[in-house]
């Protein structure tokens, strides 16, 4: 039973939560493994920004002509992880201001991470705005810096990605939720039973059935998976790889 015990409490403190409200961040900022990164536009973290966050700029975490091939990208992520701090025992919580391409780039950064093998992440819910909405005392326009850079090796997982001629191993594919569906508008998570009837189609799959999911958009798919993935644990998620070309 003791074992057991332990067990169930290892787990419960390294399997860190898809979203984190800010009262949640408020009580680990003092926690020295934390890394609090800022994904909005470098103009805005400039004029405010919650203490100690560091900018990350989503610009480093994509691909372009020079790093087409996931080695390459793979490389580049870990270099710019490293920059950030990022060590394998972090907890990185990531936010964004209360916009939709601001909040689509966190779950987009937040997915990179997992795609390269890095699951200690989770996103502020609501952002920014909820941060000051509780803690105004608690911003700056100072600019943070990593203490030391970090140490994390990636792990590329090439699975997640899935092209057209992979397709027939999908069991199902399915089209990806709007952000109005899944946030409400100040870009706070809906409870968890809305979500639930939401993804009913998915989350009635078996977790072992690989399954795809699609979009006209990259960051949405991205967004949509990462709550699948991390949230609902759904680890045979792909995603449809035309949309992040």
């Amino acid at each position: 039973m003791k074992f057991i015990l332990i067990l169930l409490f290892a787990i419960h403190v390294t399997a860190y939560d898809a979203f984190i409200k800010p009262n949640q961040l408020h009580e680990i900022l003092q926690n020295k493994n934390l890394i609090l990164l800022d994904a909005s536009e470098y103009s805005l973290y400039e004029k405010s920004h919650i203490s100690n966050a560091l900018h990350a700029d989503i610009s480093k975490f994509t691909k372009n002509k020079y790093t087409r091939p996931s080695t390459d990208f793979s490389k580049k992520v870990e270099n710019e992880m490293c920059k950030l701090g990022i060590n394998k025992d972090s907890h990185v919580v990531i936010y964004s201001r209360t916009n939709s391409i601001d909040y689509l780039n966190a779950t987009y950064l937040a997915s990179t991470f997992l795609q390269h093998g890095f699951e200690n992440v989770s996103i502020l819910d609501g952002g920014y705005m909820a941060w000051v909405f509780k803690y105004n005392n608690n911003v700056t326009s100072k600019e943070s810096k990593p203490l030391s850079n970090g140490t994390f090796k990636v792990t590329y997982n090439p699975q997640i990605l899935v092209d057209e001629e992979s397709l027939k191993d999908i069991t199902d594919t399915t089209l990806a939720k709007s952000l109005k569906d899944i946030f409400f508008d100040d870009l706070t998570l809906r409870s968890e039973l809305e979500l639930k009837k939401l993804f009913s189609n998915e989350l009635a799959l078996e977790k072992e059935r690989h399954n795809a999911i699609y979009s006209d958009t990259f960051l949405t798919a991205w967004a949509n998976w990462y709550i699948l993935y991390k949230m609902f644990d759904l680890k045979n998620m792909k995603i449809y790889k035309s949309v992040t070309e």
